[in-house]
């Protein structure tokens, strides 16, 4: 029997949705007199667990004067109903918020926690504006499910999307379902992802192996009315306190900073009260200050319940706080700091381009790729070749959430960067510090003779010593180049601009590290292969694989350029070398 000293704990307890459905949830009540406003949980995974991952049990949130109600969401666990990812969350939310409030011993106000699908759950609830809803603290989750969380720049997010669905999602449908043949087979194809990941993804549809959900996230490449059915954008109505939890190695840092910049603009119109953005140097799970290979020492540490405490204290209880408060804190890599600022990016921040150079022999560590701030005249373009059954591994990165089979985080990179289908551009030595702060971009000018394929980049801390740390990274697929039209594949030998996003960051490159930029086709599994064919994700064929030539162009009309928000005095140049 667990110890719940101070709190009085009730399992299972009823909420009804508007429709009929029971949603069951456990509630940890102080057990002194008085009334508590209510912290809601929704979860997918288990309210048993209440993501203790990343946060305290809920009963030391009780133990601070909270009831806290953990809930299952609709066909999860103890819930009744049918689950289908994002689809019920709103309405479901908005019921159990208005449930929550009304519970024995609640003040009236509720505030909501949780991260990942459950941060999802919080911003399609809000959406709907619930009278009794005071605040929020949202983590690592963002409000579009398309491009930033199933997909990424129109490439599938490959081991997040299958892992999550084959070890998270599909086990409890397969339980409840009383399918134990199934279930047999999901744990086999959890113990052996690396084969699950190279399977063509046509062939798991109608295979019945896995969810209805999933056949349909790979059929619905691109943006469409299927996506937009899903996601909400935060409300139009009666706005609250939104704080966000982010990480730099997360995978949906995207969306969360989206979020934020989104409630922010509202509070510059008046619209919004209080917004914050706090940005750790965390993966999606755990929240620690080790994150792959490299520990950014004790002030990385998880301090999200601390943080949670404080912003529920002040929104739901009035209490005052003993400190001033900056809308933004984030994480400073490098210096290994927390930094303050009032905006995102922050204010003083600068685009600095770095132009891609070479001879044309810019593969793998090996080759004369650098990175310059004077522009190239006529230089010729760096060639390599792409074989899609060969692809470039994934070592670390912001992707999810089988790190023993996929690393995530912080890696040295030099094992992929001797491989001479990676391009490889290096800066001089820095004689400063540099801090890039902000969003992180490529621009390249590129050509294959192929009618599909992808362009990958990763930006690179190189160390004295030569190791090689990942800071962020990107993919656009050629079809899907410009957002705003219909994808369409390109014409084979025809140059096209590309613009990467890497996403954002906060690393400080040390006196005497360098920048690096790696450019190539592939990281796998972190994003599914393209065969370079034109074929849709489900409808490649294994046997009909094409190997590409691509072209990387840097000359006086077509400059390749990195493009880096700086803070602080612009760096200078010293002798160029390759670490």
């Amino acid at each position: 029997m667990a110890d719940y000293r101070g709190v009085h704990v009730i399992h299972d307890a009823p909420a009804a949705m508007r429709d009929g459905v029971v949603l069951r949830a456990d509630i940890y009540r102080p057990e002194s007199e008085g009334a508590f406003p209510v912290l809601l949980q929704r979860t997918p995974y288990n309210k048993r667990f209440a993501q203790s991952a990343v946060y305290q049990h809920p009963a030391w949130y009780a133990r601070q004067g909270y009831i806290v109600a953990v809930q299952d969401v609709r066909g999860r666990f103890a819930s009744d109903g049918d689950f289908v990812p994002y689809l019920h969350e709103a309405e479901d939310g908005y019921d159990s918020i208005g449930w929550a409030a009304s519970l024995p011993g609640s003040s009236g106000k509720v505030g909501t926690y949780g991260f990942s699908y459950a941060g999802a759950c919080q911003i399609l609830a809000a959406a709907c504006s619930p009278s009794n809803l005071a605040a929020t603290a949202i983590g690592m989750a963002g409000t579009s499910f398309n491009d930033g969380w199933t997909y990424r720049g129109g490439a599938l997010q490959l081991a997040f999307i299958l892992s999550w669905t084959i070890q998270a999602l599909a086990p409890p449908q397969a339980i409840r379902s009383g399918q134990d043949r199934l279930m047999e087979r999901l744990r086999e194809l959890g113990a052996n992802l690396n084969d699950a990941y190279r399977r063509p993804l046509g062939s798991w549809i109608d295979s019945g192996e896995l969810p209805a959900f999933f056949e349909d996230w790979v059929r619905q490449e691109g943006a469409g009315e299927y996506w937009e059915r899903l996601s909400r954008p935060m409300p139009s109505g009666k706005p609250v306190p939104n704080l966000y939890i982010g990480g730099w190695y997360d995978i949906f840092l995207s969306g969360t900073l989206a979020a934020y910049s989104a409630s922010a603009h509202s509070l510059t119109r008046g619209r919004s009260p209080e917004q914050r953005l706090v940005v750790g140097p965390w993966q999606h799970v755990p929240w620690a200050s080790l994150n792959g290979s490299v520990s950014y020492g004790s002030s990385g540490n998880n301090n999200a319940d601390s943080l949670q405490l404080s912003w529920f204290d002040k929104h739901l209880k009035g209490k005052s706080q003993t400190e001033a408060q900056s809308p933004v804190s984030y994480f400073l890599m490098g210096a290994n700091e927390w930094r303050r600022c009032e905006q995102w990016p922050p204010e003083g921040a600068r685009t600095t381009e770095y132009f891609l150079r070479s001879d044309g022999r810019a593969n793998s560590l090996s080759g004369t790729g650098t990175l310059s701030e004077i522009a190239p005249v006529s230089e010729p373009p760096d060639l390599y070749v792409y074989d899609p059954s060969e692809p470039v591994p994934s070592v670390g990165g912001a992707s999810c959430c089988r790190a023993d089979v996929a690393p995530v985080g912080a890696f040295d990179q030099r094992h992929v960067e001797i491989r001479n289908d990676v391009l490889v551009y290096t800066s001089p030595v820095l004689d400063k510090d540099v801090d890039v702060v902000g969003p992180v971009e490529l621009v390249i000018f590129a050509a294959t003779d192929a009618p599909d394929t992808d362009w990958t980049a990763k930006l690179v801390d190189v160390h004295p010593d030569g190791k090689a740390i990942n800071i962020c990274d990107g993919i656009i697929r050629a079809r899907f180049r410009n957002p705003a039209e219909p994808p369409s594949n390109i014409e084979p030998g025809q140059i096209y601009e590309y613009r990467i996003d890497l996403g954002a960051t906060a690393n400080r490159f040390l006196r005497g590290h360098a920048i690096r930029l790696e450019v190539s086709s592939s990281n796998f599994p972190a994003y599914d292969v393209n065969d370079n064919t034109g074929a849709t994700i489900t409808s490649r064929n294994p046997n009909k694989v094409r190997i590409a030539t691509q072209a990387v162009f840097h000359d006086a009309e077509r400059c390749s350029r990195l493009r880096l928000s700086l803070l602080g005095p612009a760096k200078s140049e010293t002798t160029t070398t390759k670490q």
